[in-house]
């Protein structure tokens, strides 16, 4: 099978974006890679028929490629509207997309706007926490994520989060304070338990804590285990060289593996994390026509390609009901021009009034079942 790489630049202020899309023959997929600054931030894996020849799969990556394009160019041309917006809403699913696709400079940004808006936007604090921890800003991360745990004492991920960060920042005390108390509102937190298995790894190394050191191997087993018990995910074959590296006491790799093994739990969160508020933005007042359509028409091409898959046909229906509510509005555009033109013209401005108080109920049943859709 011949291969086939399609590149495109996007650049926004000081940065360079790169979307560099592939066919690898060897794995029957497309791939489409997202760079900033020669740095990876994003892959994206989209398998194909084996049979499909040459010319099909260079449509397939043509499309995936121009859709990925268009996807981070409507991002990027968002980020000014709705931080003016001053739309929280708006502000907080944006920084949040930002987040998923590791775009964080923009995501730090409007989590930041939000707070100076809301200064109690518990949500906000907690993503802006998170951003800073992933620029290994500790000290930022560590205020933001603190005051997401003050502001909601009652959410077991503020507590893990915070934990997490205290843990990056090399607090091993009252990184297992936050994370038994995350444990303590919810009792079947794989990701506390397994943070905390990390935290008495770690204070094995630093011998911060001589109480957690005993029992340490019994305790620290039995967390992980917990942790993988109740999210399988966990379960992989890092995760055992992890165990038997830890088994055989060369804590610092150990350490360092099952670091590994969160990371890479996150990452398949991340991936589906990333496609629900990138879907909640497609599907917003702020995406052009042309968006909707080159969706369209790659969500045609992915479901020949796996017929079967609902998540896909699920989502040509929400673009289609999007593209609806456009036509909608290109004709409530051309009756208004109409009744302008002719302010007599009874028949077009009964239209237009009856249209205009169809849109918002439109819009608002649209909303609905898209969040429902994508909330299953």
């Amino acid at each position: 099978m011949e291969s086939f790489r399609l590149k495109s630049k996007v650049s926004v202020d000081d940065k360079e974006f790169l979307v560099q899309t592939v066919n690898d023959a060897s794995q029957k997929s497309v791939v489409s890679s997202l760079f900033v600054d020669g740095k990876i931030l994003e892959i994206s894996h989209y398998p194909h028929d084996e049979e499909m020849t040459d010319r099909d799969v260079l449509k397939i990556v043509q499309s995936t490629h121009n859709v990925k394009k268009s996807e981070l160019e409507q991002l990027l041309s968002m980020r000014q509207k709705v931080t003016g917006s001053g739309d929280t809403d708006l502000m907080l699913n944006l920084g949040i997309t930002f987040y998923c696709k590791r775009i964080y400079d923009e995501a730090r940004e409007l989590f930041a706007a939000i707070l100076e808006i809301k200064s109690d936007h518990h949500q906000a604090a907690n993503y802006l926490g998170l951003v800073c921890l992933e620029q290994g800003d500790f000290e930022e991360a560590l205020k933001g994520l603190s005051r997401a745990v003050e502001l909601r004492p009652a959410y077991a991920d503020y507590h893990n989060n915070y934990g997490e960060a205290l843990l990056e920042a090399e607090f091993c005390q009252r990184a297992v304070e936050e994370l038994e108390t995350a444990l303590k509102l919810n009792t079947y937190y794989a990701d506390a338990y397994f943070n905390l298995g990390i935290a008495y790894v770690f204070n094995a190394i630093k011998r911060e804590d001589f109480e957690m050191y005993s029992n340490m191997r019994e305790k620290t087993a039995d967390l992980f285990d917990r942790a993988a018990l109740i999210s399988p995910e966990f379960k992989t074959v890092q995760y055992d060289e992890a165990r038997e590296v830890f088994r055989l006491n060369d804590l610092p790799r150990a350490l360092n593996l099952f670091k590994a093994v969160r990371g890479g739990k996150k990452e398949l969160s991340r991936q589906r994390f990333s496609g629900f508020y990138i879907g909640f933005l497609l599907y917003s007042d702020w995406v052009n026509e042309k968006v909707v359509e080159d969706r369209i028409r790659f969500l045609k091409e992915r479901i020949a390609v796996n017929p079967n898959y609902v998540d896909l046909r699920q989502e040509l229906a929400f673009c289609h009901l999007h593209q609806a509510r456009l036509n909608w509005k290109k004709a409530i555009d051309q009756l208004s021009e109409a009744c302008e033109m002719n302010p007599h013209l009874s028949k077009a401005e009964k239209s237009l009034e009856c249209a205009e108080e169809f849109t918002e109920t439109m819009k608002e049943v649209v909303a609905e079942i898209v969040k429902t859709g994508q909330s299953e």
